[in-house]
Protein backbone atom coordinates (compact mmCIF):
# COMPACT_ATOMS: atom_id res chain seq x y z
CA UNK A 1 0.00 0.00 0.00
CA UNK A 2 1.77 3.41 -1.21
CA UNK A 3 -0.49 5.07 2.13
CA UNK A 4 1.84 2.90 4.55
CA UNK A 5 5.08 3.17 2.57
CA UNK A 6 4.53 7.17 2.84
CA UNK A 7 4.34 6.90 6.71
CA UNK A 8 8.20 6.35 6.95
CA UNK A 9 8.41 9.61 4.72
CA UNK A 10 5.60 12.44 5.77
CA UNK A 11 5.69 14.74 8.26
CA UNK A 12 3.51 13.45 11.28
CA UNK A 13 1.19 16.46 10.71
CA UNK A 14 0.84 15.45 7.60
CA UNK A 15 -0.55 11.66 8.37
CA UNK A 16 -2.68 13.02 11.71
CA UNK A 17 -4.42 15.42 9.17
CA UNK A 18 -4.99 12.59 6.78
CA UNK A 19 -6.57 10.62 9.21
CA UNK A 20 -8.65 13.38 10.66
CA UNK A 21 -10.06 14.73 7.33
CA UNK A 22 -11.04 10.71 6.90
CA UNK A 23 -12.53 10.36 9.91
CA UNK A 24 -14.89 13.68 9.69
CA UNK A 25 -15.78 13.23 6.39
CA UNK A 26 -14.02 16.36 4.86
CA UNK A 27 -13.30 16.01 0.94
CA UNK A 28 -10.02 14.64 0.16
CA UNK A 29 -8.85 15.72 -3.42
CA UNK A 30 -5.68 13.84 -4.70
CA UNK A 31 -3.73 15.40 -7.68
CA UNK A 32 -0.96 14.52 -9.44
CA UNK A 33 0.59 13.64 -13.36
CA UNK A 34 0.41 10.01 -12.57
CA UNK A 35 -3.66 8.51 -13.01
CA UNK A 36 -3.12 4.87 -11.86
CA UNK A 37 -1.03 5.93 -8.80
CA UNK A 38 -3.71 8.21 -7.81
CA UNK A 39 -6.11 5.82 -8.09
CA UNK A 40 -4.18 3.61 -6.28
CA UNK A 41 -3.81 5.70 -3.47
CA UNK A 42 -7.38 6.69 -3.46
CA UNK A 43 -8.25 2.83 -3.02
CA UNK A 44 -5.83 2.99 -0.08
CA UNK A 45 -7.17 5.98 2.09
CA UNK A 46 -10.71 4.24 1.19
CA UNK A 47 -9.39 0.72 3.45
CA UNK A 48 -8.56 3.14 6.04
CA UNK A 49 -12.41 3.99 6.63
CA UNK A 50 -13.62 0.65 6.22
CA UNK A 51 -16.37 1.11 8.81
CA UNK A 52 -18.20 2.86 5.84
CA UNK A 53 -19.82 2.03 3.10
CA UNK A 54 -18.06 2.88 -0.44
CA UNK A 55 -19.80 4.50 -3.38
CA UNK A 56 -17.98 4.77 -6.50
CA UNK A 57 -18.99 7.16 -8.76
CA UNK A 58 -19.59 6.49 -12.24
CA UNK A 59 -20.20 3.12 -11.18
CA UNK A 60 -22.83 2.50 -8.49
CA UNK A 61 -24.09 5.91 -9.27
CA UNK A 62 -24.40 8.41 -12.25
CA UNK A 63 -27.17 11.17 -11.87
CA UNK A 64 -27.71 13.80 -9.17
CA UNK A 65 -30.92 11.66 -8.04
CA UNK A 66 -29.55 8.19 -7.03
CA UNK A 67 -26.74 10.75 -4.96
CA UNK A 68 -29.74 12.60 -3.24
CA UNK A 69 -30.96 9.12 -2.83
CA UNK A 70 -28.03 7.87 -0.69
CA UNK A 71 -27.45 10.84 1.22
CA UNK A 72 -31.13 10.76 1.99
CA UNK A 73 -31.00 7.84 3.63
CA UNK A 74 -28.09 7.73 5.59
CA UNK A 75 -29.28 10.95 6.96
CA UNK A 76 -32.86 9.59 8.09
CA UNK A 77 -32.15 6.24 9.42
CA UNK A 78 -28.93 5.84 11.95
CA UNK A 79 -28.49 2.38 12.31
CA UNK A 80 -27.60 2.58 8.37
CA UNK A 81 -23.97 2.47 7.22
CA UNK A 82 -22.94 5.51 6.63
CA UNK A 83 -21.14 6.04 3.30
CA UNK A 84 -18.26 7.78 1.43
CA UNK A 85 -17.78 7.96 -2.35
CA UNK A 86 -14.91 7.37 -4.70
CA UNK A 87 -14.24 9.04 -7.80
CA UNK A 88 -11.34 7.61 -9.81
CA UNK A 89 -9.18 10.45 -12.03
CA UNK A 90 -11.41 9.31 -15.31
CA UNK A 91 -14.61 10.87 -14.18
CA UNK A 92 -13.77 13.22 -11.81
CA UNK A 93 -13.93 16.78 -13.69
CA UNK A 94 -17.58 15.74 -14.13
CA UNK A 95 -18.14 14.93 -10.76
CA UNK A 96 -16.75 18.34 -9.62
CA UNK A 97 -18.81 20.01 -12.40
CA UNK A 98 -22.25 18.11 -11.65
CA UNK A 99 -22.28 17.68 -7.64
CA UNK A 100 -22.93 20.54 -5.07
CA UNK A 101 -21.92 18.61 -2.09
CA UNK A 102 -18.65 16.59 -1.25
CA UNK A 103 -18.61 15.39 2.31
CA UNK A 104 -16.66 12.13 2.58
CA UNK A 105 -15.59 12.71 -1.23
CA UNK A 106 -12.32 11.10 -2.35
CA UNK A 107 -11.34 12.12 -5.36
CA UNK A 108 -8.47 12.19 -8.27
CA UNK A 109 -7.54 14.56 -10.24
CA UNK A 110 -4.33 14.04 -13.11
CA UNK A 111 -2.82 17.34 -13.92
CA UNK A 112 0.69 18.75 -15.27
CA UNK A 113 3.15 19.70 -12.63
CA UNK A 114 3.24 22.89 -13.58
CA UNK A 115 3.12 25.98 -11.04
CA UNK A 116 0.42 27.99 -13.01
CA UNK A 117 -1.77 25.27 -13.70
CA UNK A 118 -2.11 23.53 -10.20
CA UNK A 119 -2.92 26.69 -8.71
CA UNK A 120 -5.56 27.87 -11.22
CA UNK A 121 -7.16 24.31 -10.40
CA UNK A 122 -6.70 24.57 -6.59
CA UNK A 123 -8.28 28.27 -6.54
CA UNK A 124 -11.14 26.67 -8.93
CA UNK A 125 -11.59 23.98 -6.47
CA UNK A 126 -11.89 26.69 -3.57
CA UNK A 127 -14.92 28.17 -5.10
CA UNK A 128 -16.24 24.77 -4.94
CA UNK A 129 -15.70 23.15 -1.93
CA UNK A 130 -14.96 25.13 0.79
CA UNK A 131 -12.93 22.99 2.96
CA UNK A 132 -10.72 20.07 1.69
CA UNK A 133 -7.84 17.96 2.44
CA UNK A 134 -5.53 18.57 -0.87
CA UNK A 135 -2.75 16.27 -1.41
CA UNK A 136 -0.46 17.36 -4.38
CA UNK A 137 0.94 13.28 -5.73
CA UNK A 138 3.37 13.91 -8.29
CA UNK A 139 6.64 11.24 -8.97
CA UNK A 140 9.14 13.39 -6.99
CA UNK A 141 7.37 15.21 -4.63
CA UNK A 142 4.57 14.85 -1.93
CA UNK A 143 2.79 17.15 -0.04
CA UNK A 144 -0.68 18.26 1.64
CA UNK A 145 -2.55 21.64 2.44
CA UNK A 146 -5.48 21.77 4.23
CA UNK A 147 -8.02 24.11 2.46
CA UNK A 148 -10.53 26.19 4.46
CA UNK A 149 -9.27 25.28 8.42
CA UNK A 150 -6.64 26.24 10.32
CA UNK A 151 -5.03 22.88 10.90
CA UNK A 152 -3.07 24.22 13.93
CA UNK A 153 -6.17 25.01 16.00
CA UNK A 154 -7.23 21.41 15.37
CA UNK A 155 -6.94 18.63 18.28
CA UNK A 156 -4.91 16.29 16.39
CA UNK A 157 -4.23 14.24 20.87
CA UNK A 158 -6.00 11.14 19.15
CA UNK A 159 -4.35 10.52 15.54
CA UNK A 160 -1.00 11.63 17.30
CA UNK A 161 -1.67 8.54 19.49
CA UNK A 162 -2.37 6.36 16.94
CA UNK A 163 0.68 6.88 15.01
CA UNK A 164 2.56 6.36 18.09
CA UNK A 165 0.81 2.72 18.86
CA UNK A 166 1.78 2.03 15.18
CA UNK A 167 5.39 2.52 15.14
CA UNK A 168 5.71 1.37 19.13
CA UNK A 169 3.44 -1.80 18.51
CA UNK A 170 4.90 -2.68 14.98
CA UNK A 171 8.70 -2.59 16.63
CA UNK A 172 7.41 -4.38 19.55
CA UNK A 173 6.45 -7.09 16.87
CA UNK A 174 9.41 -7.54 14.56
CA UNK A 175 11.45 -7.57 17.58
CA UNK A 176 9.94 -10.47 18.50
CA UNK A 177 9.87 -12.46 15.43
CA UNK A 178 13.96 -11.51 14.98
CA UNK A 179 14.84 -12.81 18.50
CA UNK A 180 12.51 -16.13 17.46
CA UNK A 181 15.10 -16.57 14.54
CA UNK A 182 18.09 -15.63 16.05
CA UNK A 183 17.53 -17.92 18.38
CA UNK A 184 17.44 -20.89 15.75
CA UNK A 185 20.23 -19.90 13.85
CA UNK A 186 23.80 -20.71 14.60
CA UNK A 187 25.81 -18.05 12.71
CA UNK A 188 28.97 -19.56 12.15
CA UNK A 189 27.01 -22.28 10.24
CA UNK A 190 24.81 -19.66 8.08
CA UNK A 191 25.98 -16.92 5.48
CA UNK A 192 25.50 -13.80 6.37
CA UNK A 193 23.82 -13.34 3.56
CA UNK A 194 20.84 -15.70 4.07
CA UNK A 195 21.34 -14.56 7.62
CA UNK A 196 19.99 -11.06 6.50
CA UNK A 197 17.06 -12.61 3.97
CA UNK A 198 16.03 -14.42 7.23
CA UNK A 199 15.55 -11.62 9.02
CA UNK A 200 14.23 -9.12 6.65
CA UNK A 201 10.59 -8.83 7.87
CA UNK A 202 9.79 -5.59 5.36
CA UNK A 203 6.60 -7.12 3.78
CA UNK A 204 5.53 -7.99 7.64
CA UNK A 205 6.27 -5.10 9.04
CA UNK A 206 3.93 -2.97 6.53
CA UNK A 207 1.47 -5.96 7.51
CA UNK A 208 1.60 -5.61 10.68
CA UNK A 209 1.13 -1.42 10.43
CA UNK A 210 -2.24 -1.83 8.23
CA UNK A 211 -3.51 -4.03 10.81
CA UNK A 212 -2.46 -1.93 13.63
CA UNK A 213 -4.55 1.13 12.09
CA UNK A 214 -7.58 -0.77 11.69
CA UNK A 215 -8.03 -1.87 14.70
CA UNK A 216 -7.20 1.45 16.56
CA UNK A 217 -10.04 3.31 13.86
CA UNK A 218 -11.80 0.16 14.37
CA UNK A 219 -12.28 0.84 18.25
CA UNK A 220 -12.89 4.06 18.07
CA UNK A 221 -15.19 4.23 16.11
CA UNK A 222 -17.47 1.20 17.78
CA UNK A 223 -16.39 3.45 21.18
CA UNK A 224 -17.88 6.41 19.61
CA UNK A 225 -21.25 4.71 18.14
CA UNK A 226 -21.61 3.43 22.01
CA UNK A 227 -21.16 6.93 22.72
CA UNK A 228 -24.11 7.85 20.46
CA UNK A 229 -26.36 5.16 21.42
CA UNK A 230 -26.18 6.33 25.61
CA UNK A 231 -26.25 10.21 24.51
CA UNK A 232 -28.78 9.49 21.68
CA UNK A 233 -30.99 8.88 25.07
CA UNK A 234 -29.89 11.15 26.93
CA UNK A 235 -31.30 13.81 24.50
CA UNK A 236 -34.03 11.91 24.35
CA UNK A 237 -35.05 12.81 27.56
CA UNK A 238 -34.14 16.40 27.41
CA UNK A 239 -36.47 16.68 24.85
CA UNK A 240 -39.21 15.66 26.93
CA UNK A 241 -37.86 18.07 29.95
CA UNK A 242 -35.87 15.52 31.95
CA UNK A 243 -32.88 17.70 32.04
CA UNK A 244 -29.90 15.47 32.80
CA UNK A 245 -26.05 15.61 31.49
CA UNK A 246 -23.62 12.68 32.28
CA UNK A 247 -20.12 13.34 32.81
CA UNK A 248 -17.17 12.95 30.79
CA UNK A 249 -14.94 10.43 32.53
CA UNK A 250 -18.30 8.42 33.17
CA UNK A 251 -18.96 7.99 30.10
CA UNK A 252 -15.42 6.73 28.71
CA UNK A 253 -15.70 4.17 31.58
CA UNK A 254 -19.32 3.38 30.43
CA UNK A 255 -18.53 2.54 26.55
CA UNK A 256 -15.39 0.79 27.49
CA UNK A 257 -12.92 3.02 25.77
CA UNK A 258 -10.18 5.97 26.95
CA UNK A 259 -7.91 6.12 23.86
CA UNK A 260 -9.55 9.52 22.65
CA UNK A 261 -10.47 12.38 24.47
CA UNK A 262 -14.09 13.07 24.71
CA UNK A 263 -14.29 16.44 22.76
CA UNK A 264 -13.13 14.10 19.57
CA UNK A 265 -15.44 11.24 20.19
CA UNK A 266 -18.60 14.58 20.12
CA UNK A 267 -16.73 15.89 17.14
CA UNK A 268 -16.69 12.42 15.42
CA UNK A 269 -20.63 12.02 16.21
CA UNK A 270 -21.59 15.02 14.91
CA UNK A 271 -19.68 14.54 11.69
CA UNK A 272 -21.04 10.98 11.33
CA UNK A 273 -24.43 10.75 12.50
CA UNK A 274 -25.20 14.58 12.65
CA UNK A 275 -25.73 15.36 16.40
CA UNK A 276 -24.37 17.63 18.40
CA UNK A 277 -24.68 16.33 22.03
CA UNK A 278 -21.89 18.39 23.16
CA UNK A 279 -24.27 19.60 25.77
CA UNK A 280 -24.82 16.83 27.46
CA UNK A 281 -21.16 16.53 28.49
CA UNK A 282 -20.92 18.04 32.03
CA UNK A 283 -17.36 18.29 32.97
CA UNK A 284 -17.52 18.63 36.83
CA UNK A 285 -16.64 16.58 39.54
CA UNK A 286 -19.74 16.54 41.28
CA UNK A 287 -21.82 14.77 38.17
CA UNK A 288 -18.65 12.15 38.11
CA UNK A 289 -19.18 11.24 41.43
CA UNK A 290 -22.86 11.12 41.30
CA UNK A 291 -22.93 8.86 37.78
CA UNK A 292 -20.06 7.16 39.39
CA UNK A 293 -21.82 6.04 42.48
CA UNK A 294 -24.99 5.39 40.23
CA UNK A 295 -22.88 2.56 38.09
CA UNK A 296 -21.70 1.01 41.29
CA UNK A 297 -25.30 0.40 42.23
CA UNK A 298 -26.21 -0.63 39.04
Amino acid sequence: MIFFELLEKLKTTDITLILYTLLNRIPIIVYGNNAEKIDDFLIDLSELIHFRKEFIFYTDFISNTEYHDLVMNENIDYNTQKIYIRCPTSVALKALNQFERFNSWLIGIEILEQKDKIRQFINSIKKKINCFLGIAFFSNSFSIELVGINWKLLDLQFEHTILQKISQDTEKSIIKMKRVLLGKIKSEEIDEDLVDVLLDFNREKEELKKNILKKEVQNFYLGSKRAFSILSRLNLLNNIEMKTQIGSKTLLETIDYEDAPIDRIISFINKEWGEDFSILIENGKKVNALDSMQSLWG
